[in-house]
């Protein structure tokens, strides 16, 4: 049932610092853990109090002056919004989150930011849109340092391509996130509970696409790897194991067996939320269903569904969940109760099939077919029906082009990235012994290329003190400019200009800034503890007053972004 999907979404791929946890008292002067342990608790069953406890969050985060724990806050709210369908508000929450992030330059959460808009549009079933977002995500992701985020955004696709069919894709870039988790180092950003958090909850994804394409040995090796990560007293990722061994039971048709892990599964973790009761029931009545106890099913999705209210925008998830009942109905003789959920049936796989990429429709529509077939067997009074359900939704592998697209997109630009990258170690290979030469860059527009009213033996001695200057590295004083420069060697500014437009073909900036690029190349290859800098501090080292200024340049010179290139140069060195 893709509705409960979503659930599972938020902690993963949103890194929720949220988990389940007990309520705590008063908010805001508690620890930020205690007032996640408020807002888990009142998450999916009080709008109100959630949102209280998500403020006292943020308020606590301004006190002490956190940014990155003030926008967990505000995701907070963004999420807890999209959970009670709030989406208005969800969507205000997400473009909230994403101005505080890039106003803070928190670059991994900025990444994040783009992840929650894309859920809250796929909540508002505009799949166009929500692919648009993953798209920027996906190249906000590549300058940053940490691959988590990337990761993040890859997950998040791959759940879509799930969706859509694509299911191998879809285990593609799940095994990879095993692959780059599983051994990764801990430190107080990707603790011991976020690991085990993002393999559950990966692992389960792996079973489950296995299944889906009828590969039970697979599905049950990626269970056992959940149930070596769990232990009892580890609720709710206990009851994700659960879960996953009733479906891989229910697959292969051992009922018993997968209503005692369903039932296992619903007594912990408890969310007190009608859509885990859903889920659970649904469950439970496919269990009920499959052993042929129809009454028992019928009455355990009617009683759930009874107790939920399904929002339009959620009918595209409960395609199986009406077609199991209407087929419930059917088999217990209520053929009209049988025709009402069949109908809706139709038209939820509609809405749903909006959202898919490729959709088998061929497959579907004998479904509908055979379905109509025993209606009109058991309803014989009734007219023949003349026509079955049209095939839907041409466009729908457009999704898939966008996915592939997006992916194509980010792969070829690395791969253009290490190929700049290759080029700029060989021509530091070949540069001259003082390494200032790497760089050479020259200006179409010079200032003062004339220079007929220099003197020659001014001229010399302006080159003489420049290359003075630059053995002492003045170039990397925050200060070197071209009056300093021109005071230092004793000539002016005028004089200055035109020497160094017409003998290096390049005006006075760009001369300064090739000789701090060429350093900060060389530097960053050859000094450890230099490359391990922020890019704010490097920049500061080598005479830039910002960071981005330091970036805009190194870009123009290398075309790379500063984190690329030391990130490749740590894989060489």
């Amino acid at each position: 049932m893709n509705i409960f999907k979503k659930l599972l979404l938020y902690c993963f791929v949103l890194n929720c610092s949220f988990f389940f946890g007990q309520e705590k008292t008063d908010i805001s002067q508690q620890s930020f853990e205690s007032i996640s342990d408020s807002i888990n608790k009142y998450l999916f069953n009080d709008l109100p109090k959630a949102v209280d406890a998500s403020n006292a969050f943020i308020l606590k985060a301004k006190r002490e002056s956190d940014t990155k724990k003030e926008w967990q806050g505000i995701q907070a709210l963004a999420i807890i919004y999209e959970r009670h369908r709030e989406l208005d508000k969800a969507q205000k929450q997400f473009e909230k989150a994403l101005s505080f992030a890039a106003k803070n330059k928190l670059e991994g959460e900025i990444v994040g930011s783009y992840i929650l808009g894309a859920q809250v549009q796929m909540s508002l079933s505009n799949v166009s849109k929500a692919l648009e977002i993953l798209e920027t995500a996906l190249l906000k992701s590549e300058g940053i340092e940490n691959e988590f985020w990337r990761e993040n955004v890859l997950q998040y696709i791959s759940y879509i391509l799930q969706m859509s069919g694509d299911t191998q894709k879809a285990i593609e870039i799940r095994k990879k996130t095993i692959s780059i988790y599983k051994n990764k180092p801990l430190d107080s950003a990707f603790t011991a509970t976020t690991k085990k958090t993002i393999l559950v909850n990966t692992y389960s994804e792996l079973s489950g696409s296995f299944l889906k394409i009828k590969q039970a040995d697979s599905a049950k090796y990626y269970s056992r790897q959940i149930s070596k990560l769990v232990t009892p007293e580890d609720s709710c990722n206990q009851r994700i194991l659960y879960e996953a061994q009733g479906e891989i039971a229910f697959f292969e048709k051992k009922y018993s067996e997968a209503k005692k892990n369903f039932r296992a599964a619903s007594k912990i973790c408890d969310l007190n939320s009608p859509l885990m009761d859903l889920r659970m029931n649904y469950d439970l009545g496919k269990v009920e269903h499959g052993e042929g106890n129809f009454e028992a099913a019928k009455e355990l999705l009617q009683q759930s569904l009874d107790n939920y209210d399904v929002k339009p925008e959620e009918e595209g998830f409960m395609s199986d969940y009406y077609k199991l009942l209407a087929d419930s109905y059917k088999e217990t003789g209520n053929l009209e109760r049988a025709n009402f959920y069949f109908e809706k049936y139709i038209n939820t796989t509609s809405e749903f099939d909006k959202i898919k990429s490729e959709v088998k429709a061929s497959t579907k529509a004998q479904e509908i077919e055979k379905f109509r077939s025993e209606l009109k067997t058991l309803e014989a009074e009734k007219e023949k029906k003349q026509t079955y359900l049209n095939y839907l939704f041409l466009g729908a592998s457009l999704i898939i082009l966008a996915l592939l697209f997006i992916l194509l997109r980010f792969y070829r630009n690395k791969k253009k990235n290490e190929a700049k990258f290759e080029a700029l170690l060989k021509k530091m290979k070949n540069s001259s012994e003082d390494n200032l030469n790497i760089i050479d860059t020259k200006d179409d527009v010079l200032e003062e290329k004339n220079t007929i009213d220099v003197p020659n033996e001014i001229k010399q001695q302006i080159l003489d003190g420049l290359k003075k200057l630059e053995k002492q590295e003045y170039y990397l004083k925050q200060d070197c400019n071209s009056y300093n420069v021109a005071k230092k060697i004793n000539t002016n500014t005028s004089y200055l200009s035109k020497v160094i437009n017409s003998h290096y073909g390049k005006n006075f900036n760009t001369y300064i800034n090739d000789l701090r690029i060429n350093y900060t190349i060389v530097r960053l290859k050859n000094d450890v503890i230099f490359r391990s800098y922020s890019v704010q501090s490097i920049a500061e080292e080598v005479g830039y007053k910002s960071a981005d200024s330091f970036t805009k340049y190194f870009k123009k010179d290398t075309g790379l972004n500063p984190s690329f290139y030391i990130k490749e140069i740590k894989n060489i060195a």
